[in-house]
């Protein structure tokens, strides 16, 4: 099983079975699921994924908020619990200049021990946005030190 993200569409694909042969049936406007012949799931697909996912959080995407106040830059670590994660992919989402999954066989989404890896210690550009993807981890894995002071900003202590 993986997951992938597609920018272009923003749809989100989990990916079960890879058969070319599948039936598709809508479960609403934006989720359709794709069976084999055997009934089982081939496919996953939820369209407006990035939309569904900051409305489910309860804030609003990157492109309707207000330019973040200026952070100092390298004034933060950010940090991966690997013990903690899982893999869901949701901080890869929200924050890809920050984060990026392991997507080889047996490294992939929902697998215990999946490997994130964290591409920019510093927290990329955006500091709310690296706030967002840290709040989204269900397992609270992504941890933002502040570098002066050595003191947790998320999860708060």
């Amino acid at each position: 099983m993986r997951m992938r993200y597609d920018r272009k569409t923003d749809q989100l694909q989990m990916l079960v079975h890879d058969e070319k042969d599948t039936t598709t049936k809508k479960l609403d406007e934006d989720v359709n699921v794709s069976y084999t012949k055997n009934g089982d799931i081939a496919k996953i697909s939820i369209s407006n994924a990035l939309t569904r996912i900051f409305d489910g959080l309860g804030i609003k995407m990157p492109s309707e908020r207000q330019a973040p106040a200026e952070e100092a830059e390298g004034g933060i670590r950010v940090e991966v619990d690997a013990d903690k994660c899982l893999g869901f992919g949701s901080c890869v989402i929200v924050s890809p200049d920050v984060f990026r999954l392991d997507e080889r066989p047996g490294q992939g989404v929902f697998q215990s021990r999946a490997k994130l890896d964290v591409l920019d210690e510093a927290g990329g550009k955006d500091f709310e946005n690296l706030q967002i993807a840290a709040q989204s981890c269900p397992t609270q894995a992504i941890t933002i030190i502040d570098r002066k002071t050595g003191k947790r900003i998320y999860p708060p202590e």
